[in-house]
């Protein structure tokens, strides 16, 4: 495969997008529109991976009491974070995090196998968190591609 060539115009706009990437504390309650979510999905398994290992799973939570329980779970381990952290902005930012539990259309919860049978181990021997940083190279991969459809995470 001949590799493309990227535009100046391209880069730029790359660029941007890298600088533009935020955090989003304040979601709309309007889903996503239909296919945009599975696409972004798509692209973020486009991420590289230590031998192909592709061990990232994705999970899509949508049903209400599984949404909860992960709400609960999540606040239970804020305030044990919280009782550890200093400043005076310890519950605006706790707020924060909550409020996109609850106002989110979608949630995705995301899991790294840290022994997938796709890769045959290649790099795993000497290095074992080479799988849970792919992982995290797919979660990057599914942020720049949800910034440039204009959609937060």
């Amino acid at each position: 495969m001949t590799q493309p060539g990227f535009s100046g115009t391209f880069t730029k706009e790359f660029e941007t997008l890298l600088r533009w990437r935020r955090d989003v504390r304040h979601f709309r309650r309007d889903p996503v529109p239909a296919g945009v979510l599975d696409g972004l999905l798509a692209t973020a398994c486009l991420a590289p991976s230590v031998g192909l290992s592709e061990p990232w799973r994705f999970v899509r939570v949508d049903d209400p009491a599984r949404r909860h329980a992960v709400r609960e779970d999540f606040a239970r381990c804020n305030a044990e974070a919280l009782a550890a952290r200093d400043g005076s902005d310890a519950g605006d930012y706790a707020r924060l995090k909550l409020a996109g539990l609850d106002d989110a259309p979608h949630h995705v919860a995301v899991f790294s196998d840290n022994d997938p049978a796709q890769g045959r181990g290649l790099g795993r021997g000497t290095m074992p968190q080479t799988t849970t940083w792919s992982t995290v190279m797919a979660i990057h991969t599914f942020w720049l591609a949800a910034t440039a459809a204009g959609v937060g995470v």
